[in-house]
């Protein structure tokens, strides 16, 4: 027998939120510097914005990543 069960599937960001801070849960540090989700710094996966905000918050680590694409010809 295989169960699905998605409890917060249907709820808004605001009430994963708000249901987050009520319970004490501690959360990753990275979501109030900006970040939308939690994955690599540079994931393929992230929007602009994220992409944007890991940059700020490692900027060693993105010049490396546009020294990579220059020398590869290719852009991420």
């Amino acid at each position: 027998e295989v169960v699905t069960w998605l409890p917060i599937l249907h709820w808004t960001e605001a009430e994963v939120w708000a249901r987050i801070k009520a319970s004490g849960v501690r959360y990753h540090w990275a979501y109030d510097k900006g970040l939308k989700r939690l994955s690599c710094s540079f994931c393929v996966l992230a929007s602009r914005e994220d992409l944007e905000c890991a940059a700020r918050l490692r900027p060693d680590l993105a010049a490396e990543y546009v020294a990579l694409e220059a020398e590869m010809g290719h852009r991420f």
